[in-house]
């Protein structure tokens, strides 16, 4: 299964890191689009209208999803339920 996830960051951000760990932990690769350091993401944060990070977005199938914030529980459960990858055990 092909997808791709995109992961909106912002330096010394706790909840940005979690959510990094955690994927790489899980195998799971992602792009990161620091917001500070880069005006090109910056301005693709704000055109989706969002305000804080982490901001992820998983292109999968057909459909785009997003999930604001350090929810791992959410993402794995897109990733599961779109047969992108089978959960670590």
């Amino acid at each position: 299964m092909s997808y791709s996830i995109d992961v909106f960051t912002q330096p010394n951000c706790e909840s940005c890191l979690k959510i990094k760990t955690w994927m790489q932990e899980q195998n799971i690769s992602y792009t990161e689009k620091d917001i500070v350091n880069d005006p090109a993401a910056n301005k693709e944060f704000g055109e989706a209208g969002q305000k804080f990070v982490p901001y992820t977005v998983i292109s999968i199938k057909d459909k785009t999803l997003s999930v604001v914030g350090p929810n791992t529980k959410k993402i794995d459960n897109i990733l599961r339920l779109n047969g992108a990858y089978a959960k670590k055990r």
